[in-house]
């Protein structure tokens, strides 16, 4: 059997929502009902050597790396699901030889083949081939068939226990999102002096996510459409090409900045973050022709020179450097300087900004298969004292979107102990509505994992935008189409915006999202008062104590009685000497508060002494200024 294998192998950290197996007889303790031999194999399930149970399957007289084992899972897998899918394999004898989890599809399109899992076995324990699959139809299905394969011709090998199992990746990360990305907060209200203020009213809206969401940005901020989007729509910006040498020193010694300048005017005046893309590029045809003609020595005068002008000149503006963009595609100063150049770049912008963090940046690491040779390339700047504080992931994504790869690969990435962020998100596709899709899967995956800090797309406008309209989330007329939609909703979802009543003791109870926070104070009949909070994302519940003050001659003061309570006191601020009616009420948040007494010409500490006494534990008593 002749085919290339199209999808790549994952590998799932996360656990299942549905622990049913959809697979039958999946450890062959029925022999080997409901299985096949894949090829002209000879398919036993002898009890010699078991994983689990009695019985593993025994896969012999094998003639090609391809035959194996198989199992139909035609009408049990459903279009655009996803599924975990494992196995156990081990060799008879011998050494070590690969192994593969594979789907064969057959539809109107033809016939494809998809890795769900590689691995590796030997002769002397179990191997756990572990991954997911999403199958993706065109037109009918007429054959879905799982399989193991991998071991070189006539090589035997023992099989057990498959699973197959529905994995709704939405709600595991919705899970994860509510445990990583809120925290508890308990805010106190009080007056003047500290003293608890029960009853105020509370308002609590989020204005800045911790999390950053952002684009690409250029010099189309002189379009008042594209401004006016950017500044409703995003935090974090990265100039597109305006801090690129080729941008600053388009010829030698001819260096500007006026186009990067009025960027980062336009950030700084509308409180947008920027991180720096990129101080160097490493693949050849994006380096400017006069670079390329210099002799070595002059290579070496001119990248440092662009290091101490293009560091220095965006020091205390740009919070990331992406340092030299592309190195797994293109290693253009290496060759002609040496290896020592890469870990170079890195050591010598850290000595003129220590603030910047600085990144590598690539791509087909999180959209493409090339995860394992990055982390590869990643660890090797480390070992030469490469001062890497982030990984840049640029995320360009085809027309559809795996969530299980992207998950299984911003994990494996993950094992960096990096700060991870996608840099450079879309995803091209005709259809916007699939193009939201796309969204949401990347975007809810990436907000659902700790190492993940921001998401920032390569441009929204369909005017603007490297991969034309069928990538944009706005039309060219600036109709927000279904993707950018789904964007707004999604920003939504993820801030917090609560009201509410303080509570006895001056309490107030709210979950949020990290990031940044008004409150709104309102004591009863008083003024609001604007309060600005952080929720941080640490561990534990977030204590925060505000002042209310009321505006001009209005307090309005509680306190509760409690039995055996004849006298309440009421704090004053400022107005010792007016008039007060004392009024009470058993609901702290209704409208209806009875006049109990009217004190006048109070000076100092105002005290009432209830007439009944004690007062009910749940009544409640306000002095209110008269005019």
């Amino acid at each position: 059997m002749k085919r290339a294998v199209l999808a790549l192998a994952v590998a799932l950290t996360a656990t299942t929502i549905s622990a049913q197996n959809l697979i039958q007889n999946p450890g062959f303790e029925d022999g080997t009902t409901s299985w096949q031999p894949w090829g002209g194999v000879t398919l036993t399930a002898p009890t010699t050597l078991p994983r689990a149970g009695s019985r593993s399957a025994l896969v012999q007289n094998r003639t090609a790396t391809w035959n194996g084992v198989a199992q139909s899972m035609l009408g049990i897998l459903q279009t655009n699901n996803a599924y975990r899918i494992s196995a156990w394999v081990r060799l008879v004898s011998g050494g070590s030889q690969p192994f593969q989890l594979t789907i064969q599809k057959t539809d109107s399109g033809g016939t494809s083949y998809a890795a769900v899992a590689n691995g590796t076995a030997t002769s002397t324990g179990w191997t756990q081939l572990s991954g997911g699959y999403v199958p993706i139809v065109n037109g009918s299905l007429t054959a879905l068939n799982l399989y193991v394969e991998g071991p070189a011709a006539g090589v035997e090998f023992y099989a057990d226990d498959f699973t197959v199992e529905l994995y709704d990746w939405k709600v595991q990360a919705n899970a994860r999102i509510e445990q990583i990305r809120k925290r508890d907060v308990q805010l106190l209200i009080v007056d003047a002096s500290g003293n608890p203020l029960p009853g105020v009213s509370v308002g609590v809206r989020q204005t800045r996510n911790h999390f950053a969401f952002g684009s690409a940005i250029n010099g189309n901020i002189a379009n008042p459409n594209y401004s006016a989007f950017f500044k409703t729509n995003f935090q974090w910006a990265v100039m597109e090409n305006e801090s690129k040498w080729y941008a600053n020193e388009p010829t030698r010694s001819n260096v500007t900045y006026t186009a990067a300048n009025n960027i980062t005017n336009f950030c700084r005046g509308n409180g947008i973050t920027l991180r720096g893309h990129t101080i160097f590029w490493a693949v050849e045809r994006n380096v400017q022709t006069w670079v390329t003609n210099l002799s070595n020595a002059n290579l070496r005068i001119h990248l440092t020179n662009r290091l101490n002008s293009v560091v220095n000149h965006f020091k205390g503006t740009f919070v990331h450097w992406d340092v030299n963009n592309e190195m797994l595609h293109g290693d253009y100063f290496a060759d002609r300087l040496g290896g020592w150049v890469n870990p170079w770049m890195f050591k010598h912008a850290r000595s003129l900004d220590p603030n910047v963090k600085l990144f590598v940046n690539d791509y087909n690491v999180v959209a493409g298969n090339e995860t394992e040779a990055y982390k590869q390339q990643i660890l090797t700047l480390q070992s030469s004292n490469a001062p890497i504080d982030g990984i840049g992931a640029q995320g360009h994504f085809g027309e559809t979107v795996n969530p299980l790869v992207t998950e299984a690969r911003l994990d494996s990435l993950a094992e960096l102990g990096l700060p991870i962020w996608i840099t450079e998100y879309d995803s091209a596709n005709a259809n916007a509505n699939v193009r939201a899709e796309n969204l949401e899967m990347v975007y809810r995956i990436a907000f659902s994992k700790p190492a993940v800090e921001g998401i920032l797309m390569w441009g929204f406008w369909a005017g603007s935008h490297w991969r034309g309209s069928n990538a944009a989330i706005v039309d060219l007329n600036w109709t927000i189409n279904a993707a950018g939609q789904r964007y707004q909703a999604l920003l939504a979802e993820w801030k917090t915006l609560t009201n509410g009543t303080s509570g006895l003791n001056g309490t107030y109870y709210f979950r949020g999202f990290h990031g940044y926070y008004d409150v709104t104070l309102t004591p009863p009949g008083g003024q609001p008062t604007l309060r600005r909070i952080t929720v941080a994302p640490n561990a534990g519940t977030n204590y925060v104590t505000l002042v209310a003050h009321s505006s001009g001659p209005q307090p309005v003061l509680y306190n509760s009685g409690a039995v055996g309570t004849t006298q309440i006191k009421f704090q004053l601020i400022g107005d010792a000497g007016r008039n007060y009616s004392i009024q009470s009420s058993t609901n702290l948040s209704t409208t209806n508060w009875a006049a109990v007494t009217t004190l006048s010409n109070v000076s100092g500490t105002l005290w009432y002494t209830n007439p009944s006494s004690p007062p009910h534990p749940r009544q409640f008593f306000r002095a209110r200024l008269l005019p």
